[in-house]
């Protein structure tokens, strides 16, 4: 898409600004509810849980949305979707614990990510990971910073030279082989492999420069609508595993990476194809 507009870009500080206002009482809450039995139970699966804090979490960002931005459009992980979700409008995307078997699990790994869509493009998102002290935002066309200090990818240009970052989906086993033939053709090149389980705290190590790349199928809108703007704003390129550009709503994986790192990437993940080709039996 084009540039923004001065005062699009305006109207996205509006309202990353609430977002941010809200944040330091929310981390205290979730980070207190982790320290407790917080019930959780499962939805799709065993692997896939819900916790309080995620219902919590989700919300006092969709009450401060509907409050300050009636016409705004939202679609929330845990069922809150309202609004009328056009081009010309404003849609938030929201996963309210992005991570939640690692904060089940009483892990650090996991943050609340906000993302923001208009023209049916990422154009701007927070990711906080409360756990890691780690703030990240991004408006499209204005960088992206980590607790309020620009950042940029690496600039290494050989996977040997750092860490690759995965994901796994829920239903896993259906797609183990295919899922690690992709994992081993990395563990032969990569200077290191890690799957940490949070997607979008995972596109911001990426654009903070802390790994080089991360591939990954099967993520919804919620797990990459901050992760992604903050990403590309940072210098990422990023692509599904045919090399198109993503679509939020459509595309069934990510690679993400700086230009030089992606160009090798990316035949490395060609299993991932066939691991998002089977289907359950």
């Amino acid at each position: 898409m084009a540039n923004l507009t001065s005062d699009i870009s305006n109207a996205l500080t509006d309202r990353l600004s609430i977002i941010e206002a809200l944040l330091p009482q929310l981390e205290k809450d979730v980070l207190d509810l982790q320290g407790t039995s917080n019930a959780k139970k499962t939805k799709t699966n065993i692997f896939d849980l819900v916790t309080e804090a995620d219902l919590h979490s989700e919300k006092i960002i969709t009450s401060a949305i509907q409050k300050h931005f009636p016409k705004d459009a939202i679609v929330a992980e845990e069922g809150t979707n309202c609004g009328a979700q056009d081009s010309e409008s404003f849609t938030w995307v929201i996963d309210p614990i992005d991570g939640t078997v690692n904060y089940a699990n009483s892990l650090h790994h996991w943050g609340i990510s906000v993302g923001i869509i208009y023209q049916n493009t990422p154009v701007a998102g927070i990711v906080s990971a409360p756990s890691l002290n780690k703030r990240y935002r991004a408006i499209k066309g204005h960088g992206a910073t980590k607790n309020g200090d620009p950042i940029q990818v690496s600039i290494k240009s050989l996977l040997s030279e750092g860490v690759i970052v995965t994901g796994f989906p829920y239903d896993r086993a259906i797609r183990a082989e295919h899922l690690s033939k992709a994992l081993a053709n990395f563990m032969k090149v990569a200077g290191g492999v890690r799957r940490f389980g949070a997607a979008s705290i995972d596109f911001c190590s990426v654009a903070d420069g802390t790994v080089i790349g991360y591939y990954e199928m099967q993520l919804k809108p919620w797990d990459m609508a901050a992760g992604l703007v903050i990403a590309e704003e940072a210098g990422a390129k990023i692509t599904d595993f045919n090399g198109h550009p993503v679509d939020l709503f459509k595309s069934h994986g990510v690679v993400v990476a700086n230009p030089s790192i992606h160009k090798i990437m990316l035949p490395q993940t060609a299993p991932m194809l066939d691991a998002i080709a089977v289907t359950e039996k």
